[in-house]
């Protein structure tokens, strides 16, 4: 993983942010307990409770395969799809005791869980991401409007998370949502594609120019956000984008 330098700033300002989020929320894991900066000593070992080992996943979208499945044009899920990102992984399956979490983050009051659910992401593909040659994370923003009543963009809070692990780059202000778009819960793939078309923007091309990125949500089911996301990044000049989410929804 390479670093690019962030204006002083910059810098000072993401400090000055997270000083007031960690006053409001409490950097304490909520699944074991620790501060925000917990090991894996104690929820480690719990990690497969939350979320059970997808022990063999599609190197194109992260879902569940079988073991003797090549993917490398992608799955059963995925195959006729045209994704512009080059891999995506997950914390693990959107069933059980993480899709429950998942629903709880989106709450005003899951905040807390953004932090210990990226810490369990990094925890369990701590290679993985330690070994990908990105240059920055951003994650996928939410429309303005819907700031008005959450108090939290779940994707920014994991985001945070997996940058305090791998000592990486964040910025929250490159990528825009610039129309509010319907809820996706219900649609197909095709009508997700529409529901996002035009839906992101980049507010800052000169910054991701030749960058690889790292792009961060909660869940991806369809692949239909991030896929519109990185469209938006790559016409604006980043390189290669690559997707990590806490849970892999197998949609239509």
């Amino acid at each position: 993983m390479k670093y690019s330098g962030i204006p002083l700033i910059e810098t000072l300002s993401r400090g000055w942010l997270q000083a007031g989020r960690n006053f409001v929320y409490p950097p304490r894991c909520v699944l074991c307990g620790e501060d925000q900066l917990c090991d894996g000593t104690n929820c480690g070992p719990r990690i497969d409770q939350i979320a059970p080992l997808m022990a063999h996943t599609c190197g194109r979208c992260g879902a569940p395969v079988g073991p003797h499945v090549e993917t490398s044009s992608g799955c059963i899920h995925c195959r006729k799809d045209r994704f512009l990102f080059t891999r995506a992984i997950a914390l693990g399956q959107y069933q059980g005791p993480l899709s429950e979490l998942i629903l709880k983050l989106k709450q005003n009051p899951g905040a807390p869980l953004g932090v210990s659910l990226g810490n369990l992401l990094y925890y369990r593909h701590q290679e993985t991401l330690e070994n990908m040659n990105f240059d920055l994370i951003i994650p996928i923003p939410l429309h303005w409007t819907s700031r008005l009543y959450r108090s939290h963009n779940p994707s920014t809070l994991i985001g945070e998370a997996l940058s305090g692990r791998l000592q990486a780059p964040f910025d929250v202000n490159i990528l825009a949502k610039r129309k509010r778009t319907p809820a996706q819960l219900g649609l197909n793939s095709s009508e997700r594609r529409r529901n996002l078309r035009d839906a992101f923007r980049v507010r800052r091309a000169r910054r991701i120019q030749g960058q690889s990125i790292l792009l961060v949500d909660d869940v991806l089911t369809t692949g239909s956000t991030a896929n519109a996301a990185t469209q938006a990044l790559l016409e604006a000049g980043a390189r290669e984008i690559n997707v990590a989410v806490i849970a892999r929804a197998l949609g239509q």
